[in-house]
């Protein structure tokens, strides 16, 4: 598991004052790209390419502007050519997010589903945290 700090910005509000549902998912993105360039940096120009095939998020707590947000993002399932990763959210150690999103491994020519390669197989492996889900609150 892998944590990152986000500063929510007032633009991402909505009338009532909460983080709008829509930035939530903006920032479940920021998390996934820190995370995936995060652990393979090692792989340096042949970044992997990889198609979100499904986006869940579940609300579990208000977010507020003003308040730091930390993310908590691992991988929580490898399969043949995807993987699945998770997303807790928490601001004032309340927990207001759980995310999961399913990433799939193309080849770059054909665009098409392919198994992911081993050396990426075995980094995603080794960040797969066992405990996934959290417990909700």
């Amino acid at each position: 598991m892998k944590s990152f700090t986000l500063k929510p910005r007032f633009s991402e509000t909505d009338a009532l004052g909460h983080i709008n549902n829509t930035s939530i998912a903006v920032w479940f993105e920021t998390g996934r790209m820190e995370f995936l360039s995060e652990v393979f940096v090692e792989l340096g120009d042949e970044q992997p390419s990889w198609f979100m095939a499904t986006q869940t998020i579940d609300y579990l707590g208000e977010s507020f502007f003003g308040v730091e947000t930390r993310m908590d993002v691992c991988v929580a399932h490898v399969g043949n050519s995807s993987f699945t990763l998770g997303c807790n959210m928490y601001q004032n150690n309340k927990h207001t997010v759980r995310g999961t999103a399913v990433l799939v491994y193309v080849d770059r020519a054909t665009k098409k589903p392919t198994p992911i390669p081993q050396v990426m197989r075995d980094i995603l492996e080794a960040e797969v945290d066992e405990g996934w889900p959290a417990k909700k609150d």
